[in-house]
C-alpha cells in the first residue's frame, strides 16, 4: 500500500519547495499531494523537475485554498494539475451554503464537466463541523452539512464526482465501523489520513485516537485502490522555517 503527505506553501512559508522534496524522500513515502499556492500555481514544471530529481512522484493536487474558500474558482488550477500528471484532484464543497443549494449544484455541475473533458478524477472532502478559528472561520464558514459524509456522498453521486475521505474531519476513532462507511466506500478516491485528540487536529498516526492500525487493516480487507494521503506535517497551519519530518516517517512507517 502506496501513502503519501500533503505539502503546501505555508509549512514552511519561508523555506524552498527543494527543501521539503529532499527531505521528504528519507522519510519512506511514496510520493506528493500538492496543495497548490502562490509558489506553485505558476510554476508546474518546476515541480515536475523536483519530483523527478527525488523521485517522489506528485500523485495529487488540493485546489488551492483562494478556491476552497470559495473566493474564486481558479479554473486554471486544473490546467496545473494536467500538467503535473496527477491521478486526482480533491475540492473543498463551498462554504456557507448547503449541499442542495443551487449554488452548491451549480458548483458540482462545474466540477463534474471538468472531469469530463481533462479526465482527471474530482473528489470532493468531507469536512469538519468548523474550523479551528480564525480568520478561515470568518471569511469561509463551514455548512454543517458539508461534515456529514454519507451526505456528501449522496450529494456528489449524480455528478459521478468521488469523494475525498479526511479521517481528521470525521472525528471518530474507528470511523470503518460507522454505519456508513461501507455505503461511501466505493466513492472513495482518496483518503486525507491523520489522528486526533480533542481539539488537537491532523496529528501523526502513532498518536491520538485514531485506531490506524484497524483502519489500514481494513482498507486491505476491502481492496482498497484509492490513494492514501498524510496530512500529519505539523501541529500549526503555519511555521517560518521548521516542519516535522519525524512525524511523517513515523507515520508511514505504521502504515506499512
Amino acid at each position: 500500500m502506496k501513502v503519501h503527505v500533503s505539502i503546501g506553501d505555508f509549512s514552511p512559508l519561508l523555506r524552498s519547495p527543494e527543501y521539503l522534496f529532499k527531505n521528504l524522500r528519507q522519510t519512506g513515502v511514496d510520493g506528493i499531494e500538492l496543495c497548490i499556492g502562490f509558489k506553485s500555481r505558476w510554476t508546474p514544471s518546476y515541480y515536475t523537475r523536483l519530483s523527478k530529481k527525488y523521485d517522489l512522484p506528485i500523485v495529487s493536487v488540493h485546489q488551492p485554498l483562494w478556491a476552497a474558500t470559495g473566493i474564486c474558482f481558479d479554473a486554471g488550477s486544473f490546467k496545473v494539475a494536467q500538467q503535473l500528471g496527477v491521478q486526482c484532484v480533491t475540492c473543498h464543497p463551498l462554504p456557507k451554503v448547503s449541499l442542495q443549494s443551487d449554488q452548491m449544484r451549480h458548483y458540482f455541475e462545474r466540477l463534474a464537466d471538468i472531469q469530463r473533458q481533462t479526465g482527471l478524477r474530482i473528489a470532493v472532502e468531507n469536512m469538519p463541523r468548523q474550523y479551528r478559528g480564525g480568520a478561515l472561520s470568518r471569511i469561509a464558514p463551514l455548512n454543517a452539512g458539508t461534515s456529514d459524509v454519507l451526505g456528501v456522498c449522496k450529494a456528489l453521486k449524480p455528478y459521478g464526482l468521488g469523494l475525498t475521505l479526511d479521517t481528521d474531519h470525521v472525528h471518530v476513532a474507528k470511523p470503518y465501523e460507522e454505519s456508513w462507511f461501507n455505503e461511501v466506500f466505493p466513492a472513495v478516491k482518496n483518503i486525507h489520513l491523520s489522528s486526533f485528540d480533542g481539539d488537537k487536529r491532523h496529528l501523526a498516526l502513532d498518536t491520538g485516537d485514531l485506531n490506524t492500525v484497524g483502519f489500514i487493516r481494513r482498507l486491505k480487507e476491502k481492496h482498497y485502490a484509492g490513494l492514501i494521503t498524510l496530512e500529519v506535517s505539523m501541529s500549526k497551519g503555519i511555521t517560518m522555517l521548521g516542519y516535522d519530518f519525524d512525524r511523517i516517517k513515523r507515520s508511514v512507517e505504521l502504515c506499512r
